[in-house]
Formats: structure tokens, C-alpha cells, sequence
């Protein structure tokens, strides 16, 4: 099936390849129960119905956000797992909805919906940009976060914030700001609150966070944007034998350019596969599991490519792989699957699929084998040619999401099999199918499925802030790590080149 960091219409593929599932098999799968909640009832394939996108765009502001409401609540498939408490987030927007509608502002109705979303941790919803509503994103995205003081911010480890790069001819440069200075406060507040006060769900360029962890990193991104002439003091210190001082920043316009680039956009002519060898070891970078600029058909080229360079790999007789999927949008769970059968030599578990049942009203268990359009108890790897039998290390982050996390967990759980990274996965391994229509060109995509495992726990998807697939190699952030990849320098790449030369060969 398709999951992908940005549902289109090409996502509903699923809703078609359930109905011929439904037609040619009445298997019934397991039932469920979820830590701390009901038992998941198997659905029965013969009366299970997923719900058609609803359009509310034809309706006033007010009401058409009232609907969406009240079918997301319904749907959403993690509303006890994440405990969210919708009638908190639904009073909480419904002033700012109510404004918009007032005053007839699409851009305002616009910022409120991100506002809404932004309350939800998870990376699948969201209210992907498409032609009617760019110019409203682009407006936000001027207005709140279109100039810069200047420099570019990392958390530490160790709590301490450091300066990793100045902007050359932008205030902080002109102002003299070293880099590897600590930043103590900001505006007065110590730089920890003032971190945690950045306010993502006002910053169009902000991603779709679903852990703590990532809205920290995020924040910390955007913090070093406003709008054009917001001043900030900063008191830094270092680095070396410097002493603390105090700077005053004033935020400058940024190029048209450097403000495309701020906001997180899926390009259709991203090159999803890159291949190459370094010194023992191979390499394979994938970019997204699906052809961006066809997301309902079998991406075909990309596992062509992979599989070609696995086998050339495999007769060169290099000693590892990295598998480098940071970054990765995400796409068809199949094509995770068969890149790790070829890692692997016996059969393992990978997810089944619970979905809203709008026939029942609830979320039902029920799981469709895309391989061979079956209706069955749970989905599983198998192993596949050409098979490589080195160790393999999964390079991951905060932006490897999706159909990418399932492979970075599958990836950990081969032997000779390791996760590296700074930091966990996204924490979004959603089935983003539900979709709602609203007015000025606004759609709110959510998943209506979720993966679990064969007792019926959530899969990876975030809880309390917590989520995602764990690096069981974590490289430290450091005042030299994070100055290294200011630098240009790969430092998790290196890591995991280093690791590979000093491990013996294993067998899956």
C-alpha cells in the first residue's frame, strides 16, 4: 500500500486495491487490543467500507471547519493512542476560525487550519500546499518568517545552544557573532524558553513534527527567523577566552530563493536513488520509496536501480552497505518490503492494518497483501534476490518518515542490522487515505489507518512526544559534530563507514 509524508488523490489507490481485495477473498483477519483501550474487532471484508473523501468546500468557512472537525475526530486513527483531547483543540481554534470567516480572509482561515493541524503531532496530517493555496503559503511564509538575523542554531547535548554558522553580509556576520558562541539568552529569556515559546503551528516553513525531539530541532531552525525589522538582543559567550556580550539584531529581508527553500515542498524531480561505492563498502541513498512525479504507480525504476546495484554489489563482494534514508519521504510499504527480503533469509513480521470502518463507525482490523491483492492476518517480509548478507547500517533522522520508518525498522530488526543517526525517525507510520475538501482550496489529508503488530500495539507512531524508529547507534551532538556538518562534512556517514570496517561479516 502507498503511505507517503503528503497524501494526494493517487493515496485512494488503496480504497480500489481493497475493493478488489473484498471481491476474491473473505479471509478474517485477527482481532486486536491496544495497551490501555478496546479490543480492535476484525472487520468483516464482506460489509467493510472506507470513507469517500468528504468536500465541504462549498460551504462557509465557519461550518465547513465545524464538519471537518467532526469527521476528523471520528477518523482519525490514533486518537486514544496520542490521547488527544479534540475538544481542547476545537476551542481552542474556533476563535481564530470565527475571525477569518467574519472578515472573509482566505489567508487568515488559511493560518488558522495550521494553526488547528499543528495540534495534532503527526507528520501525515496536514494541508499540503497545491496550486490554489501557494500564494496564500507564500504570503504567511513572507509576512512571519520572511527575514533573517542571520545565523543558524544547534542544541547540544549537553543543553548548551551554539552559534554553527553566520550568514555572510546579514546582521549577526556584520555584527561580528563568532561561530561556536553559546547562546545564553535571547530577547532577555534564557535561550531554553525562548526556544520552547517558537510558536511552529504560526510558521508556514515549519515541518510537521510528531516527537518532542523534532519540534525542539525545528523550533531551533526557525528562531532565527521573523518578520522584516522584528529586533532581538542576544547575550552569547565564547567562544574560547571571550567573555559574554550583548548584540542587537535586526531581521533583513532574505532572497526569493532562500525563502523557496525554507518550507518543506516535495520536488517531483528529486532523484530518488543515488548508488556508489566507498572503499569496502556500498552505498545506496534513497530519497522517497515512490516516483514523486507519479505517486500511484509502481516505482519500477527506483527498485531496478536498487536491486541492480545490490547485485553488483554482491559480486564485487563489498564488505557492508549503508542504507541511507535520511531524508526520505516516504511511499509504498511494498518497496520497503522487498529492499529488506533482499537483506534478509527467513520470513519476518512487518505490520497489520487497522482502518476506520465507516460502515461500523470504528476502526476495524483488516490488511491487504498488495502483493497478491489478498485480504489477510498480517503482512510479512520475504526474502528476495539478490540477497546481500553483510552488515547493514540504516542512516535515518527526523525526516525519514513513513513507508521509510517501516524500512529502518526492518532494517534494525536483521541481524547485522543497525539504525545510526542523531536522532529517531519521524514517528509517523500512518495510512494517510482520509481526506477533507475545504473553501479557498484547502484539504486536510489524515490517516485513517494505523500499522500495528500482531497483538494489536501502534507501530512507531509517536505517543506523548515519544516515537519514531531509535538509532541503536547514536552519535553525540557535540560542539565538534555540529560544527563538522556546518561544515559540509557527513559525520553519520563517516560513523557508519567506520563501523562497517570494523565489524566481521554477518548472516542474516
Amino acid at each position: 500500500m502507498l503511505r507517503f509524508l503528503t497524501s494526494s488523490p493517487a493515496a485512494r489507490r488503496f480504497g480500489l486495491l481493497l475493493s478488489i481485495a473484498l471481491l476474491i477473498s473473505a479471509a478474517t483477519p485477527v482481532s486486536s487490543v491496544e495497551p490501555g483501550g478496546d479490543a480492535v474487532r476484525p472487520a468483516d471484508p464482506a460489509t467493510f467500507r472506507r470513507s469517500e473523501p468528504a468536500d465541504f468546500s462549498g460551504l462557509d468557512r465557519l461550518e465547513a471547519f465545524r464538519r471537518m472537525h467532526a469527521r476528523l475526530s471520528a477518523e482519525y486513527a490514533f486518537t486514544d493512542w496520542k490521547h488527544i483531547d479534540w475538544s481542547v483543540l476545537f476551542a481552542r481554534s474556533l476563535p481564530a476560525i470565527e475571525r477569518a470567516a467574519r472578515d472573509d480572509d482566505p489567508k487568515a482561515f488559511r493560518a488558522a487550519l495550521r494553526a488547528y493541524v499543528s495540534g495534532i503531532d503527526d507528520g501525515h496530517v496536514n494541508l499540503p500546499r497545491n496550486d490554489a493555496v501557494a500564494p496564500l503559503d507564500d504570503a504567511l511564509l513572507a509576512e512571519r518568517s520572511g527575514a533573517t538575523f542571520g545565523l543558524d542554531l544547534v542544541g547540544l547535548d549537553d543543553g548548551t545552544v551554539i552559534v554553527v554558522r553566520t550568514t555572510p553580509d546579514r546582521p549577526a556576520a556584520r555584527a561580528g557573532v563568532p561561530v561556536g558562541a553559546e547562546i545564553l539568552r535571547w530577547n532577555g529569556r534564557p535561550i531554553g524558553e525562548a526556544v520552547a515559546a517558537v510558536d511552529l503551528g504560526s510558521l508556514v516553513a515549519a515541518a510537521r513534527v510528531a516527537t518532542d525531539v523534532h519540534r525542539r530541532l525545528e523550533r531551533l531552525r526557525l528562531i532565527g527567523r521573523a518578520p522584516v525589522g522584528s529586533v532581538v538582543e542576544v547575550d552569547l559567550r565564547g567562544p574560547g577566552a571571550m567573555g559574554e556580550q550583548r548584540i542587537r539584531l535586526t531581521a533583513e529581508s532574505d532572497a526569493p530563493e532562500a525563502l523557496a527553500g525554507l518550507a518543506p515542498r516535495l520536488d517531483p524531480h528529486e532523484q530518488a536513488i543515488t548508488v556508489r561505492r566507498i572503499g569496502d563498502h556500498g552505498y545506496i541513498r534513497l530519497t522517497a520509496l515512490a516516483d514523486l512525479s507519479n505517486l500511484g504507480a509502481w516505482p519500477e525504476a527506483i527498485w531496478t536501480a536498487y536491486a541492480t546495484a545490490l547485485g553488483d554489489f554482491t559480486t564485487a563482494s563489498v564488505r557492508g552497505l549503508v542504507l541511507d534514508i535520511r531524508g526520505n519521504h516516504g511511499g509504498w510499504d511494498l518497496l520497503a518490503m522487498r529492499i529488506c527480503g533482499t537483506l534478509r533469509r527467513t520470513s519476518a513480521f512487518y505490520e497489520a492494518t487497522e482502518f476506520y470502518d465507516a460502515a461500523a463507525g470504528g476502526l476495524r482490523r483488516l490488511t491487504v497483501d498488495d502483493r497478491s491483492g489478498e485480504v489477510v492476518e498480517v503482512l510479512t517480509v520475504e526474502p528476495e534476490a539478490p540477497a546481500f548478507d553483510g552488515p547493514v547500517i540504516a542512516l535515518i533522522d527526523p525526516m525519514t518518515i513513513s513507508s521509510a520508518e517501516g524500512l529502518a525498522r526492518c532494517v534494525l530488526g536483521r541481524p547485522g542490522g543497525e539504525t545510526l543517526g542523531h536522532y529517531a525517525t519521524r514517528g509517523s507510520f500512518g495510512l494517510a487515505g482520509g481526506e477533507i475538501r475545504l473553501p479557498d482550496g484547502n484539504v486536510v489529508h489524515y490517516p485513517d489507518g494505523r500499522a500495528v503488530d500482531a497483538a494489536g500495539t501502534v507501530l512507531i507512531d509517536s505517543r506523548d512526544g515519544i516515537g519514531g524508529v531509535a538509532p541503536s547507534i547514536r552519535i553525540p551532538v557535540t560542539a565538534e559534530t555540529a560544527l563538522a556538518e556546518a561544515n559540509g562534512e557527513d559525520v553519520l556517514l563517516a560513523a557508519a563507514l567506520r563501523r562497517l570496517d570494523a565489524a566481521p561479516p554477518s548472516s542474516p
